[in-house]
């Protein structure tokens, strides 16, 4: 069972927020990257649902919920930064 880390979770709420229109990489890719598979990144991203309200979900985890109050007002741009910190070397 993999066990969730800040990096793992702001990933994911990265790609729950903005999707990934501006980053290079396929959902699995971004699973591969965080060593899950395909189902249990969407079931992640239904954390986040949960905390919204939206989806089937009706709980979550504590760390989605940190993470997503931490970056739901941050910029695009910052969380990209956070969760794809490679995306911004040389810049």
């Amino acid at each position: 069972m993999h066990k969730w880390t800040k990096k793992d979770d702001t990933i994911t709420f990265y790609l729950f927020k903005f999707g990934l229109e501006r980053v290079p990489y396929t959902k699995a890719q971004i699973a591969k990257r965080i060593r899950v598979s395909r189902g249990s990144l969407a079931w992640r991203l239904g954390n986040f649902k949960a905390i919204t309200g939206e989806g089937k979900a009706d709980h979550f985890a504590p760390l989605s919920l940190r993470i997503y109050s931490e970056f739901k007002n941050t910029p695009e741009l910052a969380v990209r930064k956070r969760a794809f910190p490679e995306l911004s070397k040389g810049k």
